[in-house]
């Protein structure tokens, strides 16, 4: 049986103006420092990220309360101009503690990388943004469709025009087991749905599992203040023989509440197939997106096919006067830039609906 669920957030956020010259921004503090040649580059920093709810007539998501959800340091740099690296470590049981990204990259092909290692899939626009710069601490509802984590050892190639961009991959494991599995939801032991759901945190198999991932992006409408943006991406997952259950499962949009809304079990799965169509604009302190996101499970032993879908639509306004930075060459928001002394202050509101 099909079940359906709202969620509405609104965020009032303070951005400070440190923040606006980082490569990799957070909260508190970014690069901590930096050192450079022609030849090598090497930059350190993290991000901390705190999350404090409170809930209005909906009793089901817990209490008050405070987290911290985010916290991470990490290592970046390049090597002989062609070569790449990140490393970075995410230390709170919120967000999964274990390595994030650990990947090498490859700069010597024009207007192409070839990243190997462990890194994002195609999900969608909202996933692959970093968290310092997406408007909302928490990604949409419809996240908890990809179907093994938004991180995977592999191989993938990206290139790009001015205001163009392809992708495609292919993703196995990933480095840590138990933080994949408590990320995603995904069960792969446990022959029933009691079993399943005790073995959703332990260590598991990843045997057998794979991920083909591709993304294309085109971006018509690009200058300071205005753009306009659609992308589209595509990830077919086996999951092996090993893979006995399937949950999905997602919470409430703060680290905080425990309560699920939605947690479904599919036993036997066999492929998923997921597709995600979205799109964006901005218009001077005015932006607005969203995203529609399909999924297809095939189970085996002739059980019917299990349906999922969602979408999302977000708006914000930037009060202090900045727009969203968007980059055609990649597909992605990155951070606010020219804030002034007293920060910037953005009011963002959301619109979920998964099924």
């Amino acid at each position: 049986m099909k079940k359906k669920y709202l969620l509405l957030s609104i965020l009032a956020a303070f951005v400070l103006s440190p923040l606006a010259h980082a490569d990799d921004k957070s909260l508190l503090s970014s690069s901590l420092a930096k050192e450079k040649n022609d030849d090598f580059s090497l930059n350190l920093g993290g991000r901390i990220q705190a999350d404090y709810a409170t809930y209005f007539n909906n009793p089901i998501e817990g209490s008050a309360g405070a987290k911290l959800r985010r916290a991470r340091i990490f290592t970046s740099g390049h090597i002989a101009r062609e070569w790449g690296f990140k490393f970075q470590y995410e230390f709170t049981d919120t967000a999964a503690a274990g390595f994030k990204d650990a990947y090498f990259t490859y700069l010597g092909l024009p207007n192409s990388t070839i990243t190997l290692g462990q890194s994002k899939t195609f999900f969608s626009m909202d996933q692959l943004n970093s968290s310092n710069d997406n408007v909302l601490m928490e990604r949409p509802l419809l996240e908890a469709l990809d179907a093994y984590g938004d991180r995977r050892m592999g191989l993938k190639l990206t290139t790009h025009g001015d205001n163009w961009m392809l992708g495609l991959g292919g993703f196995m494991n990933a480095l840590d087991e138990n933080q994949v599995t408590s990320y995603s939801g995904i069960v792969r032991s446990g022959t029933d749905k009691k079993t399943a759901l005790s073995t959703k945190s332990s260590k598991t198999s990843q045997s057998g599992i794979y991920t083909i991932s591709g993304r294309a992006t085109y971006v018509p409408v690009h200058s300071e203040g205005s753009d306009l943006y659609f992308g589209a991406n595509l990830n077919y997952t086996g999951f092996g023989q090993q893979n006995a259950a399937a949950l999905y499962s997602t919470r409430p949009e703060t680290s905080v509440a425990s309560t699920k809304l939605l947690e479904t079990y599919v036993s036997n799965p066999s492929s998923q197939f997921q597709y995600t169509l979205e799109t964006a604009a901005v218009a001077g302190p005015f932006s607005i997106e969203g995203a529609y996101v399909g999924a297809n499970v095939s189970r085996r032993n002739g059980l019917p096919t299990a349906t999922f879908n969602g979408y999302y639509v977000q708006a914000s306004y930037i009060l202090t006067g900045q727009s969203r930075n968007f980059k055609p060459k990649i597909g992605e928001f990155h951070y606010l830039k020219d804030i002034g002394p007293g920060g910037a202050w953005e009011v963002a509101l959301r619109y979920d609906r998964r099924t």
